[in-house]
């Protein structure tokens, strides 16, 4: 392979709020224009809706830019995707968020980053239509692809069982990671301005989720409303930061039940979730499935010590740095946010091991792996 390699990135969807697959979407791009150039070289063309997206806007001069002229998922992936990439002469296009589009009769080899089986492990997490769009896509997506990246062991065992043994053979593990920005003490004054504007107290449990019925929050509330009953008016509140996902009624409500107790800032910018990260007593992560579970290594990088399930991918990312609990236990959640509470040296240690832990991820470290597939496929 001496010519050079056109290689696409949908980005089409990183205009959402940047958490989850979106995140995931915008890191690993960044990261590989960052890459030192190395045979065989690639040139990459980075599709975007509407315009660049700022956190690419110094970066133009490394990539080709093709721009979407709309944000609906549905019309990009089915209409504008297959009537475009013909004329791009591209070797090779990769999904790193959504899945590809159904009919594509001609055009570069495909690669889709498929983060786990959630569709079908629990599809009461999602409306009837969203169970039928993405079963049907990610389906079709596992064999017309030439190569599938998922973001931990877990998952990939996960799209055997679901999916079928047979594409494994096709399907790469490559992590995901926290920005290392988190790991930069925020500035006091900042802090302290954070800390005022949601009426923190100096201690405070610390939960970052869409509030959606996959991500448990419900038993999370349950704990909490335990460990007030016992400890009264010392116990710290529960801040809860994401967004309003899909039927969310239920943990709002419950939410509302706990008054002030439990406050709710909503989505947060980068530097505030930083800030409250590393002012945290803890994070409770208690989702019953995830794929990676990027909370966690966020956690850790920060210096936030971290209780999450022992469930899914989450024993797998966060080794042996965090407080596993059985995400259907509110007793046993509430008893390891006591202890963390309560315990400075094993908080101290907890701090310590997970600072040292989330070093073993790294964006780069994705980038380069992500590279590799996109080899691999236009080889296939």
């Amino acid at each position: 392979m001496g010519r050079l390699l056109r290689v696409g990135l949908d980005l089409t969807a990183i205009w959402r709020r940047p958490t989850g697959i979106f995140r995931y979407a915008a890191e690993m791009a960044r990261h590989l224009q960052l890459q030192e150039e190395e045979e065989p070289a690639i040139h990459y063309v980075l599709f975007f809706a509407h315009k660049v997206h700022p956190e690419f806007a110094a970066l133009q001069d490394s990539f080709e830019t093709v721009i979407c002229p709309s944000t609906n998922e549905l019309f990009n992936k089915q209409v504008w995707f297959p009537l475009i990439l013909p004329g791009l002469h591209l070797d090779v296009i990769h999904y790193p968020a959504f899945p590809p589009p159904y009919f594509q009769s001609s055009g570069p080899r495909i690669v889709m980053t498929l983060h786990d089986a959630g569709p079908w492990r629990y599809p009461q997490a999602l409306t009837l239509r969203g169970r039928l769009y993405f079963r049907t896509l990610l389906s079709h997506g596992m064999s017309a692809c030439s190569r599938i990246i998922t973001v931990s062991e877990h998952a990939r065992t996960e799209i055997g069982h679901f999916l079928g043994e047979q594409y494994l053979a096709k399907v790469s593990v490559i992590p995901e990671a926290a920005r290392p920005e988190f790991a930069i003490p925020r500035d006091e004054a900042f802090k302290e301005q954070v800390r005022t504007n949601y009426h923190l107290p100096a201690q405070y449990f610390f939960a970052v989720s869409t509030l959606e019925p996959r991500k448990n929050l419900v038993t999370l509330l349950d704990a909490f409303r335990r460990l007030k009953a016992r400890l009264g008016e010392t116990c710290p509140p529960l801040v809860i930061v994401g967004r309003k996902g899909w039927n969310c009624e239920d943990i709002l409500d419950y939410m509302a039940e706990l008054e002030n107790m439990v406050i709710f800032p909503g989505h947060v910018s980068d530097e505030e979730l930083m800030a409250l990260y590393q002012m945290a007593t803890c994070l409770v992560f208690p989702s019953l499935y995830e794929g990676f579970g990027l909370p966690v290594l966020e956690a850790m990088t920060a210096g936030c010590p971290v209780i999450t399930s022992r469930t899914s991918s989450l024993p797998e990312i966060a080794g042996e740095a965090a407080l596993l609990v059985n995400p259907l236990e509110a007793n046993e959640i509430a008893g390891a946010m006591l202890l963390v509470l309560r315990d400075k040296d094993l908080r101290a240690r907890m701090i310590r091991e997970g600072r040292s832990w989330a070093t073993r991820f790294s964006w780069e470290q994705t980038a380069r792996m992500t590279r590799e597939v996109y080899l691999l496929a236009a080889e296939a």
